[in-house]
């Protein structure tokens, strides 16, 4: 059975423009926890008290941990800024390959969606995404 793939109302609109908003605020907060502590004092001690290649192996691993870290939420930041920009400038809830429209489901999940589901599933396919 396929979803509903129909025009978003206003309502419906404004809902996940909230939902986006809230997550942006929530990755943010992630965001700042994450460096409040991985950034703390014990860290600190580590640099300074740095005695052999084991303590910088280490520090590069909490390092590489906190850049994935916010390589990931850096990306969906920038899915969320992209889906808020396309409900100010009206083209939210259209699939960027087919043009059509995305179902109210997949949104729902993923707010930040730019293609549909037979698209994205003939892209990863492919390997495009």
């Amino acid at each position: 059975m396929t979803k509903s793939r129909r025009p978003l109302t206003k309502k419906e609109i404004g809902e996940f423009r909230k939902l986006l908003l809230e997550k942006r605020e929530e990755i943010w907060k992630e965001i700042r926890t994450e460096l409040k502590s991985r950034v703390s004092e014990e860290y600190h001690g580590l640099i300074n008290d740095v005695n052999d290649e084991q303590d910088l192996a280490q520090i590069d691993l909490q390092e590489e941990v906190v850049l994935g870290v916010l390589e990931t939420r850096k990306k969906e930041l920038e899915a969320i800024s992209q889906a808020l920009w396309r409900i100010e400038h009206g083209e939210y809830g259209r699939c960027i390959e087919c043009e059509d429209w995305i179902c109210t489901e997949r949104l729902k999940v993923r707010p930040w969606a730019v293609y549909c589901i037979p698209c994205k599933e003939r892209l990863e396919k492919l390997g495009k995404v």
